[in-house]
Formats: C-alpha cells, sequence, structure tokens
C-alpha cells in the first residue's frame, strides 16, 4: 500500500539564470533532502535549462545527419567509380596529343582565364565573413519551447505539482508507521487516542474530588485558610484550601518593560497586522515570580504535576512510540511501574523556523522530535526510578555524582519496527522468500537510542501570565462564570464524566444547599476553569479550544498549557486610564466612556468571539452525545477498521497452522515448532511471531490513511528547497493544496524585493549627494560671503577692531647717525622804538 515512486529525478548541471546555478553540498542536512535528491527549479532556471537543452539536442541531430550525408555521399562516389571504371581506363589509353595541342594553342587564353579566376576568388575571400560568423550564421535557432507566457506558467506549474507530488508520497512511505503519523491519519488511532484520553479525564475528576474531600477535612478540622493578600480587596477569606489554590485574579501588573517577555499566543493574536499584534494580553511574569505565581494557582496543575509524579523526557525520535518508552522506564523501576505515558506534537519545520537559523541542523530542536511525560502512581515510584536510573549511568560512564543529582540522565530506548514489515512471509502461509534468507533474519532487527530524562521539577517550567485590564475586568466575571458552566456541562456529557466527578457535583459538594447562590461569582468561575483545564484540557481565555493530549499541555503545544491570571484591581486601572485620557463624557447608548472603552477593546471582541464559539461546539457535542467518540465519520471508519483487523487476526491464525494427526506445528519456514493442539499454536503465534501479525494488521489501515494523507489541506512535510540562482541561493518554499500539491515560487518576489532594496538604496545615495551638495554649495556660498567682506574692509581701519600682533626688535649692526649739536638761540634785540 506504499506509493510507487518513478524516480523521474530532474537534474540541473547548467549555471544558467539570473545570477548563476545553485550549490547542492551546501544544504546535505536540510530535512527535505531526506525525501528528495535534489531541491526544485525556480521557473527562470528551469526554462533556462530547457533551452540549453535543447539546444543540445539539435546540435545532437545535426551531427548525426552531417554523418549520414557524409555516408549517402560516400556511397554514391563509390556506385559512380565502379560504373565508369571502363571508360577512365579508355580515355587513359588514348594519346594526348590533342590536349598538348590545346594547351600550346591556348596558352593565352589559359593565362588570361586563371587571372581572372584568381580576381574572383580574391574578391570572394574579401566578400566572405569569418568563420566564427559563418558558423553562427548558418546554426539555426531552436524554435521556442512555448507558444504564450500562458503556455509556459501552465508547464511550469505540471512540473512544479509533479515533483511535490513524488516528495509529499515519498514523506508518506518514509514515517507511514510512525506513532506520531497513523495517530494522525488513522480513524482507529484517533479514536483510540480520545478513548485514552477520556479515561485520563475521568482520573482527573476522580483526583479532583479527592482533592476538595480533603481540603473540607481540614475546614471542619480548624485550619482555615487565611486571605492571601495578593487578592483583590472585594474577595474574602477562601472557604477553603481548595477554593484558595484556584483564584486567579492575584495577577500583578509587570513595573518595568524589561521585567515583561511576551509568550506565544494559540489564537493567533500576536500574528494580526495593526496595533493589535503589539498587545498585552498575555505578558509573562518574570522568571523571579513564577514560584509566587505557581503557589496561587497551584488548584490548576494537574494531579500528578501537583504531587511531582511524573519525569520529563525529551529529545524523542519519531519512531519511538509511547509503549517502548513505558517499557525503558519499567526496567529500571523496582517499585511501581509508570501507570502512562503522554508525548506531545511532533516538532514540524516551517519557513519561519528554518529563516529564523541559518540551517535546520543548527535549530534547537530536531524535526519530528517530540517530548513525552511518564506519569508515576506516586513520588516515592517516580523517585524510584530516577534513582536505579543515575545507577544504571554510573556504572555506564564510571563516573558517579557526589551528594547531587543530574539534571539530566540518559534512557536507552529499543525502537525495533513496531509493525515489523519484512518479507519473510512468501505466500502468507509462512512459506519462504524466493531468496534464501539467513538464519538471523527471521527476528526483526534490533534498533537503539537515546533519549534525556529531566529530573527537575515538572510544575517550575509551567508558564504563567496575565491578561490584560480589559480582560480582567469584574464585570465580566458574571457572564464568564455562566459561559464556563456551560462548556463544562457540555464536555461533560459529551465525553462520559462519571456522575459525582462532574463540575456541578463539585460545586454542590463544595457549597451544599443554598451556599451555592451566595458563593462569590470569581471563586465559581476560578473552579470551573481549573476544572476545564485539569479534567478536559481546555484553555478558557485563550481561544476556548481543548487540546487532545495532556503531553500539549505539559510542553505548552496547546494554549492550555499556560496558567492565565487575572491582573488584580483592574477595574481601578481602567479608571485611571479612562480619567487620563478625558473620557467622561457619555457614550450615545448612555453608557460611560470606561464601558464603550472596554467594549471596543480588540482583546476583549475576541475573547467574545471565542466563547461564542465554544458555546456552538458545546450544543453540537450535547446533541451527539457520549457516545461519539471523535465524530460519526471517524467511529464509523474506526470501527470499520477494527473490524478488518480482527478478520485479519482470524486469517493470519488458520493460515500458519498445519494439522497433522491432531497435533498442530507452526508454518513458518524457520520456526515449524509441534503442538498438541491449536490452542497452545495460538498462544505461540502470538508470543512469538506477532511481529508478523502487527504487519498484516497495519496494512489495515494504509489505504486509509493513503486516502486521507492525499486530502490532507496542511501537510506536515518541511518546506523544500527551491534554487533561486547565486543571486538568492536555495530559498525555502511550503507545499500547499490537497489533491495537486504545489510549491509557490519565491524567486520572482525576491527579484521585486531586490528592485526595491536597490531603488531604496539608490533613493538614499541621492538623498545623500543632495544633502552633501547643498551642503557644499553653503560652504561655499559663506565663504565667498566671507572673502567679499574682508576686501570691502581692506581700505578701512576700525580702531575698536584690536588686533593682537607679535613684533620683534633687532638691535643688532645698527648705525647710529651721530647727533647734531643743538643750535644757539639768538636773543632778539629789543626795539627802541
Amino acid at each position: 500500500h506504499h506509493y510507487h515512486n518513478n524516480n523521474n529525478k530532474h537534474s540541473s548541471s547548467s549555471s544558467s539564470g539570473r545570477g548563476g546555478g545553485f550549490h547542492r553540498e551546501s544544504n546535505r542536512e536540510d530535512p527535505s533532502l531526506r525525501y528528495v535528491e535534489q531541491p526544485l527549479l525556480c521557473q527562470f532556471i528551469w526554462k533556462k535549462e530547457l533551452e540549453e537543452q535543447a539546444k543540445k539536442d539539435i546540435a545532437g541531430d545535426e551531427a548525426a545527419n552531417d554523418v549520414d550525408d557524409d555516408k549517402k555521399k560516400k556511397d554514391v562516389d563509390m556506385s559512380k567509380n565502379g560504373n565508369n571504371h571502363g571508360e577512365e581506363v579508355m580515355k587513359v589509353d588514348e594519346p594526348s596529343k590533342e590536349i598538348n595541342n590545346s594547351t600550346e594553342g591556348n596558352g593565352a587564353t589559359t593565362q588570361g582565364d586563371n587571372n581572372e579566376d584568381n580576381a574572383k576568388e580574391g574578391a570572394a575571400t574579401a566578400a566572405a565573413p569569418s568563420t566564427e560568423e559563418t558558423e553562427e550564421s548558418t546554426t539555426p535557432k531552436p524554435p521556442p519551447l512555448f507558444e504564450s507566457e500562458e503556455a509556459e506558467a501552465v508547464a511550469y506549474e505540471e512540473y512544479n505539482s509533479k515533483y511535490c507530488l513524488e516528495y509529499v508520497r515519498q514523506f508518506f512511505n518514509e514515517h507511514i508507521d510512525e506513532p506520531w503519523f497513523r495517530r494522525r491519519l488513522s480513524p482507529l488511532e484517533t479514536y483510540r487516542q480520545a478513548k485514552k484520553e477520556r479515561a485520563r479525564a475521568n482520573e482527573e475528576a476522580t483526583e479532583l474530588r479527592k482533592e476538595i474531600l480533603q481540603s473540607l477535612e481540614d475546614m471542619q478540622s480548624g485550619v482555615i485558610p487565611k486571605k492571601d493578600p495578593d487578592c483583590p480587596d472585594y474577595l474574602g477569606p477562601p472557604r477553603c484550601n481548595f477554593v484558595g489554590s484556584c483564584r486567579l485574579g492575584v495577577g500583578n501588573k509587570p513595573t518595568s518593560s524589561s521585567a515583561m517577555s511576551y509568550r506565544r499566543d494559540y489564537n493567533n493574536y500576536d500574528t494580526m497586522d495593526g496595533p493589535a499584534s503589539s498587545s498585552n494580553q498575555h505578558l509573562a511574569l518574570p522568571e523571579e515570580d513564577r514560584n509566587k505565581i505557581e503557589h496561587h494557582a497551584k488548584g490548576h496543575l494537574h494531579s500528578f504535576v501537583k504531587s511531582d509524579a511524573c519525569v520529563k523526557i525529551m529529545d524523542v525520535p519519531s519512531q519511538v512510540s509511547d509503549d517502548q518508552l513505558l517499557t525503558s522506564l519499567t526496567v529500571h523501576c523496582k517499585i511501581n511501574p509508570p501507570s502512562a505515558v503522554w508525548s506531545s506534537s511532533v516538532f514540524v519545520p516551517t519557513v519561519s523556523s528554518s529563516r529564523s537559523s541559518s540551517s535546520f541542523s543548527s535549530s534547537s530542536r530536531a524535526p519530528y522530535h517530540r517530548e513525552a511525560y511518564a506519569v508515576f502512581p506516586s513520588t516515592a515510584a517516580k523517585e524510584d526510578m530516577l534513582d536505579n536510573l543515575q545507577k544504571a549511568n554510573e556504572d555506564a560512564s564510571r563516573h558517579r555524582h557526589k551528594d547531587r543529582r543530574p539534571r539530566f540522565l540518559d534512557l536507552e530506548v529499543d525502537y525495533t519496527d513496531v509493525y515489523g514489515r519484512r518479507e519473510l512471509d512468501a505466500d502468507g502461509k509462512g512459506a519462504a522468500p524466493p531468496k534464501k534468507k539467513k538464519e538471523d533474519d527471521s527476528k526483526l532487527p534490533s534498533k537503539r537510542c537515546k533519549v534525556f530524562v529531566s529530573t527537575s521539577l515538572i510544575s517550575s517550567s509551567q508558564p504563567v501570565s496575565v491578561l490584560s485590564a480589559a480582560v480582567s475586568s469584574r464585570e465580566r466575571i458574571s457572564g464568564d462564570k455562566e459561559d464556563a458552566k456551560t462548556v463544562s456541562r457540555a464536555l461533560d456529557e459529551a465525553r462520559g464524566v462519571e456522575a459525582g466527578n462532574r463540575l456541578s457535583d463539585l460545586m454542590l459538594l463544595l457549597y451544599p444547599g443554598n451556599e451555592l447562590a451566595s458563593a462569590d461569582d470569581e471563586d465559581i468561575l476560578d473552579i470551573a476553569i481549573a476544572y476545564l483545564r485539569r479534567v478536559h484540557l481546555f484553555s478558557f481565555y485563550n481561544g476556548c479550544t481543548s487540546a487532545t493530549d495532556v503531553g500539549d499541555v505539559l510542553s505548552d503545544s496547546h494554549s492550555s498549557g499556560t496558567i492565565h491570571l487575572r491582573l488584580r484591581n483592574a477595574d481601578e486601572i481602567l479608571r485611571k486610564t479612562a480619567d487620563e485620557n478625558g473620557a467622561v463624557a457619555m457614550d450615545e447608548d448612555g453608557g460611560d466612556a470606561e464601558t464603550a472603552a472596554v467594549g471596543r477593546d480588540m482583546l476583549v471582541t475576541r475573547l467574545n468571539d471565542s466563547i461564542a464559539k465554544a458555546l456552538e461546539d458545546a450544543k453540537i457535542m450535547e446533541v451527539r452525545g457520549p457516545g461519539c467518540v471523535v465524530d460519526e465519520e471517524t467511529d464509523m471508519a474506526a470501527k470499520d477498521i477494527e473490524t478488518s483487523e480482527q478478520n485479519v487476526r482470524e486469517q493470519w491464525m488458520q493460515n500458519h497452522e498445519i494439522m497433522e494427526d491432531g497435533r498442530a506445528r507452526c508454518s513458518f519456514h524457520f520456526c515449524r515448532k509441534l503442538f498438541k493442539d491449536k490452542a497452545f499454536l495460538q498462544k505461540h503465534l502470538l508470543k512469538k511471531h506477532s511481529d508478523q501479525l502487527r504487519a498484516e494488521r497495519g496494512k489495515c489501515h494504509d489505504g486509509v490513511m493513503m486516502v486521507a494523507w492525499d486530502n490532507d489541506q496542511k501537510r506536515p512535510v518541511p518546506p523544500i528547497l527551491i534554487a533561486c540562482g547565486s543571486k538568492f541561493g536555495l530559498v525555502h518554499s511550503s507545499i500547499t493544496g490537497s489533491g495537486r500539491p504545489i510549491a509557490k515560487d519565491p524567486e520572482p518576489d525576491l527579484w521585486r524585493e531586490e528592485e526595491e532594496r536597490i531603488a531604496e538604496e539608490k533613493r538614499y545615495q541621492e538623498q545623500q549627494a543632495a544633502a552633501e551638495a547643498a551642503a557644499k554649495a553653503r560652504e561655499e556660498e559663506h565663504q565667498q560671503r566671507k572673502e567679499n567682506n574682508a576686501s570691502s574692509k581692506s581700505n578701512f581701519v576700525d580702531v575698536d577692531d584690536m588686533v593682537e600682533e607679535k613684533v620683534e626688535l633687532k638691535f643688532e649692526n645698527i648705525d647710529v647717525a651721530p647727533a647734531a649739536k643743538p643750535k644757539k638761540k639768538k636773543k632778539r634785540k629789543k626795539s627802541l622804538l
């Protein structure tokens, strides 16, 4: 039932394209190359390679034609030589007198003709083109490959779709027997997982009832819990310890952006465009506050997490089943083995994850690996297993950890093929195959791997976040309480939770008689949310959806893995925000501005939509009733496969028995054991050859899985590599489409982005050049103005413009003129007149 692969691999040895070809050896570790040998070509390189191939084909045809022409010409010449052989002999025997005479008499004529021929030959040589130009002109251009661009697009789409189809079918063949893959595609495996989850839900509901009874006994014995100082002022002391541990209205608003980080949102809150994408609905509190919050929300932890009776197993390969992990852990248990093993969803590589790292090999998670959680009956059983496993690790490594336990312990797991698909049963009745097998081939080849068991507390890794003020408003409490009770009632009925353990019964157990009517709505809401998370793996504040496996909750792969605290004093925060914004006016409906702001909040709208959808689904589940495990179609297909498995089992038992004088012999060619009767033979077949039976029963799923795979809209395949030339290299692209899978060619968008980048860079350079030119012009203008001012002031001395100058005086070799003698003053004669 496997897909047949035609191995029509395309080759790309050309370096043509926009910027050249690509390198095949540089991405060998990419997960996609496990299923194909070569990457897909973008449309441009694909067309170039077709054109080059067409040129090679034409050149090859021309060479073949030339060989044929030469052969034909040689055949014609040989035939002519054969027919004219006698005539040539006669001409040779005739005297050459006439020829000589004509040559002597016409010597001038011959010379003139030779001169004329030489002139013509020179002119022809001068006019003739070069050899290269002649070859180019004589080589015919290949005809266009496609009549139009539409035809080219259709042809490339066909090539693209064929490549993707082979890719997804090869992926199917590689993973058909892996547990996660069968659980996804096989209706019977999905049905069995849902039944297993129902059993777990009933066990968790029973544990919840035990916790409530123990808390009520403590209350009656006088142990009354005090009011938590982190609880809002309007809440009084809790009725009992269980109610206090369920309270969610204790979230503190982060005071600094450094202490605030955004957690993953499972309802696409952080993938929306616009301002809503950066909303703070789910603010993860800093690491140092997590223990405190964990203490408050302890009632929302699962019973085995709260009691520390669970261990985390990391880096589990996709081929390893939960039963194989359980078997490997049981080897190290002396008290009690694990009661169950729950696995999370496998890590599926995507385009975004490939872009976030340079290669898949450098990613923190290996593709299609998962985490698993082993649940033990008690904490003592878990500690006993860890002690024995640590001792086994120390004996293997000869290195002992004194007075401490390492954070991780190695666990070896035997993951021999679960379904044992081998060609040992040639005719389905135990006959040997045509080719003789070795004796060891009668057994499945053993496969072993190493996983890592964490010794840390699971509760410490449970993520906690704080809701926004709008979602935490007390005005929502009453409506959310009724919605949570409605969803719980529908899930309890649809999943067959036993009477006495349902939410309504637990509420009456906590608040008997008329006390339930007087109980605080916020306490009722918090108990309902804790019940939904623990029993039904339901996330009330983030998407209003249920997980299919508790492993997804513990690994935080589903939104229910996060415990959401409401922001304490949210109404006061909203009121202060409204006052700061000046929103005091009344809205059109007569309500205050605070109520209008809350109603318009996008987070509140999304939460309301999620709750409305959950209520619609609850009505559908109530109509189906507890008899429908998954849905009508899946349940019916599961029953058909289960019937086929039973028929295959009976037929297989009959085909592998040989009756000899009332005794039964095993028909397998490598066994042939003889037993007293059929009963002993059947026990032998189920014990010693169960792998062969599993292989036959597994084939009952293959056809249904193949149809489901072909119709799957979101196949969990890694993105393929598309060669986009040396400029962009190998680019990842996701495969979409069910019946006709196809991958989008990223090369046009990459060139568009490159052109936009170049244009933006050119625009920036032009702006920089313009700014530099303007600055240079201003500098030149300033310099010119300065020079003009200096020239205009050269003939003007400003006395106020004092300039400090240094003058050097030298008194060496100075000729001093002799001093002139002073003239004697003449006395004026006094006039007698």
